[in-house]
């Protein structure tokens, strides 16, 4: 029996060949030209080989899937009975052993052509789990497969099974799919390593957007106060920045600014070693990877800013260059005129 396997072929069949970094898991590997960032492309059901209804159901809810798990801008599918590129449910295949298979025309089009539920193959009958009101185990989830082979419309190629540490890392695999009720026979949407490589071809989808944890990205974060020094008890605005590292090997995700982040303000005595934690500082929802915290000032200080890693996101802590603020004291005259020579001050 040969093992299932999943073809994708496309217009452009150079490898792109990127340093990694290092990580416990590589990204996906991808191919070809790319989609403009959140292109729209539309797709219609193939003249003569239009889909029985369960299976538009399925197909539809794996674009819906594409969209809503890709986190970064990769194309945006939609079904349109006019749109350019087509989706099959047909037995036209190239082999007797694959279930999908997918071409690519961009910036265009795209075709993907699924097997019908009951096909015979040389490994057995393909089976779609949609096909029945009780899936029996040995059968394939359509809408996960056809999701794939939306994942090779964005340019995915397929995974190298060494470069992951868990089947559900990738919805690309090239042999072994799983059927139900094997880990992974139902996921709809994208593996970590799937998006990480999505977000290395398109940039993430907003500056908010995790990270994939399948990168390993060091950040930069620079502070700099409104002044270098001000009157005692007054309020001064502290900011600081923080982005993706400028030497990412990765050009779209280098010096990406990053929202939405936990960045805290530390403070301590000119002349010490140990900082005190301040308070978290607000992130500026103007995409530019700014924060802020104002303080009142009472004393004079060193200050600086801190993003530690999270457990959540391919990314590296980073700790804010050192800047003094200088706390001065000012006396003002009383507004009480005396006669009395000399007025009377007041600090």
């Amino acid at each position: 029996m040969k093992r299932l396997t999943i073809l994708a072929a496309a217009v452009s069949m150079l490898t792109a060949l990127v340093a990694q970094p290092v990580a416990a898991a590589s990204p996906t590997p991808a191919s070809g030209t790319v989609w403009g960032k959140n292109q729209r492309v539309e797709y219609r059901w193939k003249d003569g080989s239009e889909p029985p209804a369960w299976a538009k159901s399925a197909m539809n809810a794996a674009a819906t899937d594409s969209n809503q798990s890709r986190r970064a801008k990769a194309a945006i599918f939609a079904y349109d009975s006019s749109g350019p590129a087509r989706l099959a449910y047909t037995d036209d295949l190239p082999t007797n052993w694959a279930i999908g298979y997918t071409v690519r025309d961009i910036p265009e089009a795209f075709s993907i052509r699924m097997r019908p539920h009951g096909t015979q193959l040389d490994w057995g009958t393909l089976k779609w789990c949609e096909f029945y009101d009780d899936p029996p185990s040995g059968c394939y989830d359509l809408e996960m497969v056809t999701l794939h082979e939306f994942g090779h419309a964005q340019t995915l190629g397929h995974v190298d099974e060494a470069d992951i540490d868990s089947y559900t890392d990738s919805l690309m695999h090239e042999s072994g799919l799983h059927s139900k009720s094997k880990l992974g026979w139902n996921q709809h949407v994208f593996g970590r390593c799937d998006v990480a490589r999505l977000q290395i071809r398109y940039e993430p989808l907003t500056t908010s957007t995790d990270i994939s944890t399948c990168l390993d990205l060091g950040t930069d974060l620079s502070f700099t106060p409104a002044t270098s020094g001000i009157a005692y008890g007054k309020p001064v605005t502290m900011t600081a920045k923080l982005k993706i590292d400028a030497s990412s090997p990765y050009g779209n995700l280098a010096s990406e600014p990053l929202t939405g982040r936990k960045v805290i303000l530390q403070r301590r005595p000119v002349g010490a070693s140990a900082w005190t934690t301040i308070g978290e500082m607000s992130s500026v929802t103007d995409d530019t990877g700014r924060y802020v915290k104002t303080v009142t000032l009472t004393a004079t200080y060193e200050w600086r800013a801190q993003f530690l890693a999270p457990s959540d996101e391919g990314l590296r802590g980073s700790t804010s260059n050192v800047a003094r603020l200088s706390v001065t004291y000012e006396c003002t005259q009383s507004a009480y005129k005396s006669e009395v020579i000399p007025l009377i001050e007041i600090c």
